[in-house]
């Protein structure tokens, strides 16, 4: 029995009893309502603690709410600068190629000062061309007309072969149908430049009919020569105008003459921005000559 007396329960039954007594005590001596005012006093603190926690929430809730519409008007207003500054970026790229174009047509020009110069972009490739043609962004409303050269600043593309409105077929120099004259800068032999399907894999074009005797080789730097429009027969292209280097002489399969293996100065299909010549000296008269001999022509197998 001892031993109960000195236990933690005794101990905290006497404290139980205790504060029982205590508070008995304190209701008979500060009347009915001091239970109330006791409790109370131990709540309200609480319930204000609970009151600014949920104040807190709300007011975070609210703030959340209040972000998310300035977040989604922030995210318009830089989208906004985006699309501006992409535009801006755009036109000054498109600013500065046409500002290399007009480098390389003032270049071109002062060179050769009879060449009326249009620049253009290209806008379309034919999937079904062999031999690298597309379509410009210029046409007969801009002066374009058939048969017009194609370059740029390094060297000869092609020529016109369709005109519209507002766009241009472009033929290239490595088409089966190119036939025109070329000279070797360095010892002025001159050829017929052609290509075939061959040579178009290899990036190539060639120089035939070349004497036995030829002295043209490797590295050497060949170019139009002019002599069908200066003749008047209504050449394409006029005199000087770049178009490869020569990387091999070879006989010719077919009869005793040579030909020059060329790689061009421009790679038709990798070319961007061109210039058309829409005029230069000698070509009205060569087009008038041309167009005299093809009526002639007519007329004769007409009458016969």
């Amino acid at each position: 029995m001892n031993r109960f007396f000195q236990t933690k329960k005794f101990k905290g039954l006497i404290v139980v009893l205790f504060l029982l007594f205590s508070l008995v005590l304190y209701t008979s001596t500060a009347g009915p309502g001091a239970v109330s005012n006791l409790i109370n006093s131990v709540v309200m603190p609480m319930q204000r603690v609970f009151s600014a926690v949920t104040g807190k929430a709300e007011t975070g809730v609210q703030n959340i709410t209040e972000s998310k519409e300035e977040l989604q008007s922030e995210n318009q207003k830089l989208r906004k600068q985006v699309n501006e500054l992409n535009q801006k970026l755009t036109n000054y790229y498109s600013a500065l190629q046409q500002n290399e174009q007009y480098k390389q047509f003032l270049g071109i020009k002062n060179e050769h000062k009879d060449y009326q110069l249009l620049s253009a972009t290209v806008i379309a490739r034919d999937p079904n061309s062999l031999f690298g043609s597309f379509t410009i962004d210029q046409g007969s409303t801009s002066g374009i007309t058939k048969d017009c050269p194609v370059i740029t600043s390094a060297g000869l593309v092609g020529w016109v072969s369709d005109v519209n409105v507002l766009s241009a077929k472009v033929t290239t120099i490595m088409d089966a149908s190119a036939q025109f004259g070329v000279r070797d800068t360095s010892n002025r032999d001159t050829g017929v430049l052609s290509c075939d399907l061959k040579l178009a894999d290899q990036g190539l074009v060639k120089m035939g009919y070349l004497a036995n005797g030829t002295t043209v080789k490797a590295g050497d730097q060949i170019i139009t020569s002019g002599l069908a429009v200066e003749s008047g027969l209504g050449g394409k292209f006029p005199r000087g105008l770049p178009v490869g280097t020569v990387t091999a002489v070879k006989n010719s399969p077919y009869d005793v003459s040579l030909y020059a293996e060329i790689k061009p100065y421009v790679d038709p299909t990798k070319v961007r921005d061109v210039m058309v010549i829409t005029d230069f000296a000698g070509k009205t008269e060569a087009v008038k000559e041309a167009a005299s001999q093809s009526s002639s022509s007519t007329a004769s197998g007409a009458s016969k």
